[in-house]
């Protein structure tokens, strides 16, 4: 897998399409041999937001820049974490 940027910033937390908080993000974007965009990282925040997230259906961050959305996959987290990784597919890239 080849990286090809990292997107980085923060903006609001969606989870089911309802606004749950405020998050930073640092995510490394790959692609694969076949063209496939995946991106790998980690989010930091509150961590009432951050395990509301963990326990989430669907889960967007958005860009407060661009207010673009992307859909995010929550890693292990543990009460009071301010910090989670997560990974994401090519809706990262817009």
């Amino acid at each position: 897998m080849e990286r090809v940027s990292t997107v980085t910033g923060s903006g609001p937390v969606y989870i089911d399409d309802a606004d749950a908080g405020h998050c930073a993000f640092e995510i490394n974007v790959y692609r694969d041999g076949a063209g496939t965009i995946t991106g790998r990282g980690h989010v930091m925040g509150d961590s009432l937001v951050l395990g509301r997230m963990a326990r989430g259906q669907r889960i967007e961050v958005a860009s407060a820049a661009s207010g673009h959305r992307f859909r995010l996959t929550p890693g292990s987290w543990n009460p009071g974490d301010r910090r989670m990784d997560v990974e994401t597919g090519p809706d990262i890239v817009h």
